[in-house]
């Protein structure tokens, strides 16, 4: 297989899971990688077969202890190019995402690891997620220690009290466009942001002194604390 092709599906799964424990369904799969339903279940099968997933009929896939630690490295790997970007190169907080997604396969992990040394450690990406921590050399033959715990990231802001001041706590999954329509709201890591209204598919709410109305597929990819 593929490695980059690997990665790619391994990092998705590991964005997209509400908790470690957590499956993700498969068409929520492919509508991320934006790929067919054939080929998402060809992969799976792949990846399966490869002790990288577990697929569990009805509920989707979870990772297994290699695909936990190889997705890790990867998200490890895109989240400190995209903080190096932001921070070191100004490049706008919304197009880092994409950017970091071409980086974090050319790029040597010996590179990667001196690069987070030279950003002093960085523990959150610029859309306010984790950064997984180092960890040694995956070993697919066998099972890997289980790894350090990343803090809990929040609650969706769908899942949010109505009424009630939140700060926003990250953007996950990134999706370019909506990071795009986030930063014209001025939504973003640090925002303080209210729910006043929820009518079918759309969350209205007060941030920057301004009433905005949000779709609920974007106002799932908010964080809150």
């Amino acid at each position: 297989m593929n490695i980059q092709h690997v990665e790619e599906y391994l990092g998705a799964i590991y964005r997209l899971r509400e908790s470690p424990e957590a499956s993700v369904p498969l068409p929520q799969l492919q509508e991320y990688l934006n790929v067919t339903l054939i080929s998402i279940h060809e992969m799976v099968r792949k990846l399966e077969g490869a002790n990288l997933i577990q697929y569990v009929p009805y509920r989707g896939v979870i990772l297994t202890n290699n695909g936990e630690q190889l997705a890790a490295a990867l998200v490890r790997r895109h989240r400190i190019w995209e903080v190096f970007l932001t921070e070191k190169l100004a490049i706008p907080w919304d197009t880092t995402h994409d950017v970091a997604g071409q980086l974090e396969h050319a790029a040597p992990e010996m590179v990667t690891e001196q690069l987070a040394t030279f950003l002093g450690e960085p523990e959150l990406c610029p859309h306010g997620r984790a950064i997984p921590p180092r960890a040694e050399p995956v070993d697919l033959a066998s099972p890997r220690p289980e790894t350090a715990t990343i803090p809990s990231p929040g609650k969706r802001l769908t899942q949010a009290s109505l009424g009630e001041e939140h700060q926003v706590s990250s953007i996950s999954p990134e999706i370019m466009t909506y990071l795009q329509q986030f930063i014209r709201w001025g939504i973003k890591p640090g925002s303080t942001i209210q729910i006043t209204r929820h009518e079918a598919e759309t969350f209205t709410v007060q941030v920057n002194n301004a009433e905005i109305q949000i779709p609920q597929d974007q106002a799932s990819t908010i964080w809150v604390d």
